[in-house]
């Protein structure tokens, strides 16, 4: 908690919104820790560094969706012991679509 109040929150309640969500996707229980937030919210200036020189992956749409969809689907996979039938009725999607998914994101289980 006392990282997200000393972060400058430069993108405001969006960016606020979207570090929840990830973390909410990330956090295996009941509570968020410090090892769910991204490392430029801890005051990681490396990694902040690192973000800043690929300006144009903050506002890629198509990156953010694959990083979310394959955060997702690890998370179904792992839920579901690897079985991606019931991996795909968890994530409301197709067998099919989630196989394509996988295969796309070159995800392994």
């Amino acid at each position: 908690l006392q990282h997200l109040f000393a972060y400058a929150w430069p993108g405001n309640v969006r960016e606020l919104e979207n570090v929840i969500e990830r973390a909410v996707i990330l956090c295996k229980g009941d509570t968020i820790s410090c090892r769910e937030l991204p490392s430029n919210i801890l005051g990681d200036t490396a990694d902040a560094a690192a973000h800043d020189t690929n300006f144009s992956e903050k506002f890629s749409l198509r990156h953010a969706r694959q990083k979310i969809e394959t955060e997702l689907i690890l998370k179904a996979l792992r839920a579901t012991n690897g079985n991606r039938t019931h991996a795909a009725k968890l994530l409301d999607i197709s067998h099919r679509a989630l196989l394509y998914k996988i295969k796309e994101y070159e995800i392994s289980d």
